[in-house]
């Protein structure tokens, strides 16, 4: 098949006087996540979307917790692993449609440092990746600051060669 899609999610808890990084911008924030790696949800759904759009496992099975090197690990860099890894299994990326959602925390200032992050990591155009922020309205653990969950969507397709 020359295009495939995938969907991404991740969610962490959030912790008092914790770093909080999402598409590798570090958010002022009085929360954080308390993981393994720095715990960036959007580049772990990121990095499952891409996964899944190869059917070839999930964050997981490419980055275990387990792995000594991913302690403290910043998750964009994984992203930058994983898309050199879409590369040389013949695909590249078409586009990324993704949003977070966060209630208390406002994101929107930081969009687009995420989007260029993120568009470098993969080696992509700006253009070609979308980050869009959701407070659900207070609702659920997201909504009312308790976890941060990100979502992605993503577009690849074979290279001709």
């Amino acid at each position: 098949m020359s295009i495939r899609t995938g969907l991404g999610h991740d969610v962490h808890r959030l912790f008092p006087g914790k770093v909080l990084v999402l598409g590798g911008v570090r958010i002022p924030a009085d929360v954080g996540f308390d993981t393994h790696s720095d715990g960036d949800v959007l580049c772990h759904a990121l990095i499952d979307a891409l996964a899944g759009a190869m059917a070839d496992g999930d964050l997981g099975t490419h980055f275990p917790e387990d792995d000594p090197d991913a302690e403290d690990a910043r998750s964009l860099e994984f992203v930058r692993a994983f898309a050199a890894h879409v590369r040389e299994s013949g695909y590249e990326v078409v586009n990324v449609d993704s949003f977070v959602v966060l209630g208390p925390v406002k994101l929107r200032p930081h969009i687009e440092a995420m989007r260029a992050n993120l568009a470098d990591a993969l080696g992509v155009e700006v253009a070609r990746v979308s980050v869009k922020a959701r407070s659900n309205d207070g609702l659920g653990p997201e909504g009312e600051g308790t976890a941060c969950g990100a979502w992605a969507n993503v577009l690849i397709q074979a290279v001709a060669g």
